[in-house]
């Protein structure tokens, strides 16, 4: 943290109780190993773990005080009502200070590599901070914002969601004056129970910009209105050429090549140039910045073990980048062979649509091998484990080849990557 808070004023932002102290909170900590001396330490609830069990660990580590909901033995505990809760109001004050132009991104598929060629263009002649990782959720986002040290003329976030409300709660610590929205598709269905309520819940970005500030919309995110919103589309690329090796494309008169693969990834760079465009960023710029991107790890990533082509979108999955997926593949003039792993958070609707995907992946592919749950409703090859799995694919694969390894997170999938690229 840049500028250092009074822990008595810490607890009066969180409206919680604890210590009357004029020390300062010099840093924010979530994870009582990697506390340092001057930290405020979050106990917050995990999957699988309990942060209050850690708070003597954070003391020990030199942690100034600990944020909790019932009071534990350290002896510095600021107790609060929610500790998720009051690790953004601390944020939502820590970004008050400051006055960077922020752009909020979101949408169901794409705003990770949107996020990513907004910092890029917006790099040149200025200074920015951004979401770093996948920190776009109500513990990821306070992170990045702890991150500011007044310095900043851009601060793009990037915001993810699960459940009603959560975009309008980021929105409250970001304050964003500029919004993008990729695309609204059957995602997290789960918790936010329609495709409506997808498109709902992303709009809630709209909603929380001020007067004068401006949103650029997709095509792909369907009917989303609202004063000052510029769309953008896929029809305003033309000329699309896509191999195994990057994509290029013309938007709006102007050539633009890129290492990222795939029509999905067109559109991607389509919303950032759309977006930097409107902020006055120029062709050579933009043309610069998109010829150096590089995929997220896991995202549309080519790897090649010899000459074996390996997609690795094993980051996350839902239909609509599923099809994505699929499009790219086509592209390949290679036998195609999909893995593919269940696509969670789909509530009621997940049978259906996993079917759905299932009868459109095997009208592209030469062979379809599924594991998971929900993935045997794909149709395809089933294995029990990705161990048999991983066994059978070696067994039958040749060096033309072309691999598409996808599920959702959960699933990591990666391992199966980590195993070709180490047997073959």
């Amino acid at each position: 943290m840049y500028h250092e808070i009074m822990i008595k004023n810490a607890v009066d932002i969180m409206q919680g109780v604890g210590p009357f102290s004029h020390e300062l909170i010099r840093g924010v900590s979530i994870h009582s190993r990697t506390a340092k001396p001057g930290d405020l330490f979050f106990a917050l609830h995990g999957e699988h773990t309990d942060g209050h069990y850690y708070t003597k660990e954070a003391v020990m580590n030199g942690a100034c005080a600990v944020v909790v909901e019932k009071q534990t033995s350290t002896g510095y505990d600021i107790v609060v009502n929610d500790t998720l809760y009051a690790l953004g109001e601390l944020a939502r004050y820590y970004r008050s200070l400051f006055t960077p132009t922020t752009v909020a991104v979101t949408g169901t598929n794409g705003k990770t590599t949107v996020k990513n060629l907004i910092v890029a263009i917006l790099m040149n002649g200025n200074t920015v901070t951004s979401t770093v990782k996948n920190y776009n959720s109500l513990i990821g986002l306070p992170l990045t914002i702890f991150e500011l040290n007044g310095s900043e003329h851009y601060l793009i976030v990037e915001m993810g969601t699960n459940a009603p409300g959560e975009i309008a709660r980021l929105c409250e610590m970001a304050r964003p004056q500029i919004g993008v929205i990729t695309t609204v598709g059957p995602g997290h269905l789960q918790g936010l129970g329609s495709l409506d309520g997808v498109r709902k819940e992303k709009s809630a970005l709209i909603g929380a910009l001020p007067a004068d500030g401006f949103a650029v919309v997709g095509d792909a995110a369907g009917d989303i209105s609202g004063p000052n919103v510029t769309r953008f589309s896929l029809e305003q690329c033309t000329d699309i050429e896509v191999t195994e090796t990057g994509s290029s494309f013309t938007y709006l008169g102007k050539r633009f090549s890129t290492p990222l693969l795939g029509v999905g990834n067109v559109y991607n760079c389509c919303a950032a140039l759309c977006l930097t465009t409107l902020l006055g960023c120029d062709y050579d710029t933009q043309r610069d910045a998109l010829a150096r991107a590089q995929p997220e790890p896991g995202r549309l990533e080519p790897l090649y073990a010899g000459r074996l082509l390996i997609i690795n979108d094993s980051y996350n999955a839902n239909p609509a980048s599923m099809k994505a997926a699929f499009t790219l593949m086509a592209e390949f003039k290679r036998r195609s062979i999909y893995v593919l792993g269940d696509m969670l958070e789909l509530g009621t609707d997940s049978t259906r649509l996993h079917q759905e995907i299932g009868a459109y992946a095997q009208d592209k592919c030469d062979l379809l091998l599924t594991c998971g749950e929900q993935a045997r409703w794909y149709g395809g090859k089933h294995f029990s484990n990705k161990s048999a799995l991983i066994r059978h694919l070696l067994s039958i694969l040749s060096d033309t080849d072309a691999v598409l390894i996808k599920a959702s997170r959960g699933l990591h999938f990666e391992t199966v990557v980590d195993e070709l690229l180490r047997r073959r």
